[in-house]
């Protein structure tokens, strides 16, 4: 925990859905940049394992601030205002300012719904937010009608206009963006994992988007020379730290200007940098040759926001030309499609990796229309494509129009909107294949898998709660809280539930999902786990979680785990077969592993590890922790389940811990007592074997687990490598999220 001092620390919490860590975000590193000349210290709070909210809001406070500001969109607002609100419970003099697209077109209500924000700076903030900021460290009173502030008065809010674009008054347009501070060249960043940027804005019309609205359908840009410098810097750093990785250029068009991204390319081809990069750009900005220099400069992921592939509906959303062009020619719009399709065809054969998104429920979109797109997606060569379903946002000239759509709105108890009714069904439409939520299926079904089955998170967390494993009824209020302060950000909720009739199933899930979100509880995901009727002795689980309901809806199969209270799963992997059940149970097989002997004697032992991974991969066992060496995992509490009573208990042999309600500390207190208590029952002090974690919940009598302990080291030293394998997909993509590669 840091002691320094800072006057400003910037924070941008991590949204649901994705992982706990507090990373570096681009836009702040412009706005530090610009305040370091003002003499205002600032810092950005980063984490890759934060803890619990209490715990962000007490290191945050360690630096001292005057001013904690946040960075918000509409995912991440909860976790903002959860951080904001244990600030000020902890500190109330510290002044909280929220940032960003959500606090630029929802200040006044955002201010109106809590007392928690002080104030709300909108808009681009690297020329209006300094003097701003100072006056709010100085208790300056602020007057009404200042450009990019929104404030509390009384029982008043005051919202001022929209502040000028950034640049907007320079010199020159050819590179008005160079009067504001390089947050590279200034040193605030420097190995380039927050990407960058050559311009901002867009001169498009497309209705639905918040980030055109952000730019007012202006483009602004950074000279060659600015750039450059940027990726030098960062290639340099790459180079001396031997850590590469892809550079994002966060460009909402990187292409909008074809001649310059041609000169851009040729200069960083002529300076040879050896960096990777990736950009977002539409297809019809595109040629052949601007597709050559931009993989000769080492370009290597391309992606293209196709949104539609339905003339009519390109045309009523101002994809191409604006929705009240008075011609009525779709031509462009048809046009734009099969450029999307040739752009795609002709990165694929210079070796991009390409990705295209669409947006479903646009205006005027039928569900036909919406079938029609998907049909065109899954005819592409693609690596990947992003399914997006239409969420409207203030500012955007489509929040002004919306109803004519038959589009419908909500405000929730955050004073957020939430897109709530479109035209037809979206959930209708299927996910096609090589669609990003199948990815993000695979991940959710890998960490559920880990959640239900392991003694502790893979990685274990030594200092914080990374998941909580519900088995019972509805969630109340009263617990969600208690998650809220024990749960780290970017944890995970497990909630099994029993089989339940159709609608019944649907209220608990809407149910528990919007008080776990009201109740700003920061989990990663809420998972719920339905038992599925089986005939064999095998149980299935099917997995329900909001950012992957659609396929949940349309291909169960990825989402459903199976394991058995058996070895079976095991036995059939050491006959060479696949295995039957993702997850299998040890406990009495291994006072007699017959089949594991035979296995072990059948090879060599240096190519044991070899061996086990030119086979598919093992199934996981059931709390694995109990055999391997080490201390026992449920020491840390990484990992807690819940009964129906409230019950509290490192696994489900194991003795209650506490209750829901006890602290952190409490449970920690607990645990260690039970292992204190197994290790007096058993004589573990005395016994001279080091390598048996001691686990105090084996499931089997203590007699029978110290014999296993001592008699089966060779088999224990296997399911050690075996557990290694079993569990390398979710440790790989832990380690992917940790690079901050997509």
């Amino acid at each position: 925990m840091k002691s320094q001092k800072s006057d400003i620390v910037f924070v941008f919490p991590p949204a649901f859905g994705n992982s706990g860590m507090f990373r570096q975000h681009l836009g702040i590193s412009y706005l530090r940049a610009a305040l370091a000349p003002t003499g205002i210290t600032t810092e950005q709070y980063c984490s890759e394992r934060p803890g619990s909210v209490d715990d962000v809001a007490r290191d945050i406070l360690a630096r001292h601030p005057r001013m904690v500001g946040f960075t918000v969109y509409d995912s991440n607002y909860p976790a903002a205002l959860a951080i904001a609100r244990c600030i000020k419970s902890q500190r109330p003099g510290v002044i909280t300012v929220f940032g960003g697209p959500t606090a630029t077109f929802s200040a006044d209500e955002l201010l109106k719904h809590t007392d928690a924000i002080d104030a709300c700076i909108r808009g681009e903030t690297e020329e209006t937010g300094p003097p701003i900021l100072q006056r709010l460290l100085d208790g300056v009173e602020m007057t009404d009608g200042t450009p990019g502030l929104a404030f509390r008065r009384g029982d008043n809010v005051v919202c001022g206009p929209l502040p000028p674009l950034v640049g907007h008054g320079s010199p020159g347009s050819g590179c008005s963006l160079d009067s504001i501070p390089s947050p590279y060249l200034s040193g605030i960043l420097s190995d380039g994992r927050t990407g960058v940027l050559s311009g901002r804005g867009c001169t498009h019309n497309c209705q639905y988007c918040a980030f055109a609205a952000l730019g007012r359908k202006t483009l602004r840009v950074h000279s060659i020379e600015r750039v450059l410098a940027e990726l030098e810097c960062i290639a340099e750093t790459q180079r001396r730290t031997r850590r590469r990785h892809v550079v994002a250029i966060h460009d909402d068009t990187f292409t909008l200007l074809a001649p310059r991204a041609k000169a851009l390319c040729r200069a960083i081809i002529g300076r040879k940098l050896g960096l990777s990069l990736s950009c977002v750009t539409r297809a019809d900005t595109l040629d052949i040759e601007l597709l050559h220099l931009l993989r000769e400069a080492g370009f290597v992921g391309l992606a293209f926001g196709l949104e539609s592939a339905v003339p009519e509906v390109l045309r009523a959303t101002g994809k191409v030309r604006p929705p009240d062009w008075p011609d009525s020619d779709l031509l462009p719009e048809r046009e734009f499609v099969q450029k999307v399709r040739n752009s795609v065809v002709a990165a694929k054969k210079l070796g991009f990796s390409v990705g295209v998104s669409i947006i479903l429920g646009l205006p005027t979109e039928t569900a036909e229309q919406g079938a029609e797109t998907l049909r065109f997606v899954r005819s592409l060569p693609v690596d990947f494509y992003m399914h997006n379903l239409l969420w409207l946002f203030p500012g955007t000239p489509l929040w002004d129009s919306h109803t004519s759509y038959g589009l419908s709105c909500t405000t929730d108890k955050f004073g957020l909107a939430r897109t709530t009714e479109y035209a037809y069904d979206l959930t209708s439409l299927s996910p096609q294949p090589r669609c990003m939520l199948e990815r993000e299926s695979s991940i959710v079904r890998l960490l559920a898998s880990d959640a239900m089955f392991s003694c502790a998170t893979s990685p274990p967390h030594k200092t914080g709660t990374a998941v909580i494993l519900i088995d019972g009824a509805e969630l109340t209020p009263e617990f969600a809280a208690w998650a809220r302060s024990v749960l780290d950000i970017g944890g995970l909720l497990v909630q099994i539930i029993p089989p339940l009739e159709d609608d019944k199933l649907i209220q608990q899930l809407d149910h528990d999902r919007l008080l776990i979100t009201e109740e700003m509880v920061p989990a990663r995901h809420h998972i719920h786990v339905l038992r599925k009727r089986s005939r064999s002795r095998k149980e299935r689980f099917l997995l329900a979680c909001p950012s992957v309901d659609l396929v949940f809806a349309h291909k169960p199969r990825m989402l459903t785990l199976s394991a058995t209270d058996t070895p079976e799963p095991l036995r059939s992997w050491l006959q060479g077969k696949g295995s039957i059940a993702d997850v299998c149970e040890l406990n009495g097989y291994l006072s007699n592993p017959t089949e594991i002997r035979a296995f072990l004697r059948g090879i060599k032992q240096d190519d044991l590890l070899g061996s086990i991974s030119r086979r598919p991969v093992p199934p996981g066992i059931k709390y694995v922790g109990r055999w391997l060496e080490g201390a026992t995992p449920c020491r840390s509490l990484s990992r807690i389940e819940v009964d129906s009573a409230g019950c509290i208990r490192c696994c489900r042999h194991g003795e209650p811990v506490g209750r829901v309600g006890d602290s952190r500390q409490k449970l920690i207190h607990g645990i260690s007592a039970a292992i204190r208590s197994a290790a007096k029952r058993r004589g573990c002090d005395t016994c001279a074997l080091d390598r048996c974690p001691r686990c105090p919940f084996p499931g089997i009598p203590d007699d029978a687990y110290c014999s296993i302990m001592k008699s089966q080291h060779q088999v224990l030293d296997f399911l050690g490598l075996l557990h290694i394998c079993s569990t390398v997909p979710v440790l790989l993509a832990r380690v992917q999220e940790r690079s901050g590669e997509d």
